[in-house]
């Protein structure tokens, strides 16, 4: 069997090396959330033939999906994947594939594979000006919540988070914590955030705190997935300020207008984070499919 292990903080770079894709969109070439989400996740790896293959296991250990390999040898590492699932007494199973890993996966074994779209892992993309200016009719909407946020509270800050005030970003998601009835020191995410706060130069992540009042309301963190694309991993507002969400949101995508994409990630499945989404118009919604094998 292949032996896949968890990820490692200081191997980020190598992972990297073999999603070698300076146009990827979607988080399936993020190996810093990759990182924070792996042991949540069971999300393990292993090198083949100078070729990653990355998966999702079960709690019970067995593999829910193989992810589509990356590197030198796909052909070989596909092999290697049935070989593995048998060894294993499961089938080789793919999942969260983009379209183009889907493409791919059938143009090497034809016929062979069932795919199925997932209503709950689309990665939604936006153009990056679109977010930093929110012009035209369709977000109207969005620009008198935020002018109505900066006729409520006058003492408005708005700093990037470094790491003398990354205390406070990791503030905003404790009171996030209180506000929605969550144990803090119970919350997975909670720790996850704590991590990439505490490697916040390590991985190179870049995030935008908000304050009133000298108090931290609102924070957002991420990384990039590619030149062209940056990922929004963690954002945190305060309800209690109305238009925090919509503040947060527009003074990040300022600072990141190097990036022609944002990536704001999935839905999870959940109808209200769908509709968030969507009203801001997506350029892309990059959809994920599942792959069962026929035989």
């Amino acid at each position: 069997m292949i032996d896949f292990q968890y990820l490692e903080k200081d191997k980020i770079t190598e992972y990297r090396h073999y999603y070698n894709d300076t146009e990827a969109l979607g988080c399936e070439a993020n190996f810093v959330a990759a990182y924070l989400w792996s042991k949540e996740y069971e999300i393990k790896v292993a090198v083949v033939d100078d070729t990653l293959i990355k998966v999702y296991f079960r709690d019970d250990g067995s593999i829910w999906g193989y992810c589509m390999p990356w590197g030198k040898n796909v052909e070989g590492a596909v092999e290697r994947i049935f070989q593995d699932a048998k060894e294993r007494g499961q089938q080789a199973c793919f999942g969260y594939l983009s379209q183009k890993e889907r493409d791919r996966l059938e143009t090497l074994c034809p016929g062979r594979f069932t795919f199925e779209r997932s209503d709950t892992t689309q990665d939604y993309i936006y153009f990056s000006e679109d977010l930093a200016n929110l012009r035209g009719k369709k977000y109207h909407a969005k620009r008198n919540h935020i002018s109505r946020f900066f006729r409520t509270y006058d003492d408005v800050l708005v700093a990037d988070i470094t790491s003398a005030n990354k205390g406070d970003a990791l503030r905003v998601t404790r009171l996030w914590c209180e506000e929605n009835a969550i144990r803090h020191i119970d919350h997975t995410e909670y720790a996850i955030i704590a991590e990439a706060l505490d490697n916040l130069e390590t991985f190179q992540m870049r995030g935008v705190l908000l304050y009133v009042s000298g108090e931290p309301i609102a924070m957002a963190l991420g990384s990039e997935i590619s030149p062209i694309c940056f990922d929004i991993n963690f954002e945190k507002a305060l309800t209690a300020y109305e238009g925090s969400y919509a503040v947060i949101n527009i003074e990040f995508a300022k600072r990141l207008l190097a990036y022609r994409y944002i990536n704001r990630e999935e839905d999870l499945g959940l109808e209200g984070l769908r509709k968030a989404k969507l009203s801001y118009h997506p350029a892309i919604i990059y959809d994920r499919y599942d792959g069962a094998p026929k035989w």
